[in-house]
Order: C-alpha cells, then sequence, then structure tokens
C-alpha cells in the first residue's frame, strides 16, 4: 500500500513539476501584463484584470456603435445611387 501512494505522489508530482501552473507565457502577455512577480497582490491584480476587462467593453461597444453608423452610410449612399 506504502509502494502505491509512492508512485501515485511520484506520478502526480512529476506531471504538476512539468507545467507552469497559474502563470501566464510571455507571449500570452504581450499587450497588458499582469505578472503575480510585479509586487502586486491577488486583489490588485484581480482589480486590474477588472478594470482591463472593462476598458475593453467600452471600446468594444464604441466600435460596435461604428459600425452601426457606417453601415446606414453605406446604406444612404447605395439609395443615393
Amino acid at each position: 500500500m506504502k509502494l502505491y501512494f509512492f508512485f501515485l505522489t511520484l506520478i502526480i508530482s512529476s506531471t504538476s513539476y512539468s507545467t507552469e501552473f497559474g502563470y501566464l507565457k510571455k507571449e500570452d502577455q504581450t499587450y497588458f501584463k499582469n505578472d503575480s512577480f510585479e509586487g502586486n497582490n491577488k486583489l490588485e491584480r484581480i482589480d486590474m484584470n477588472v478594470k482591463e476587462i472593462n476598458k475593453l467593453h467600452g471600446e468594444i461597444a464604441s466600435l460596435k456603435a461604428d459600425v452601426a453608423q457606417l453601415k446606414q452610410e453605406i446604406e444612404a449612399l447605395k439609395n443615393k445611387k
């Protein structure tokens, strides 16, 4: 039984060691860096994520409004011809 737990622990530890659990790679954070090694605690990093997500939602909403306006202008130009 002890041998079984030893091998189970060995397998789990070897698989968890090979993965980078919880950290983003450099190519994953090219535009927005929110690394835990910058000295921010977990709540500060969550707040930064929420602010960034809200900013992106605002940009998406303005882009949707711009696209709708451009579609109306295109339809008006089509009807003009």
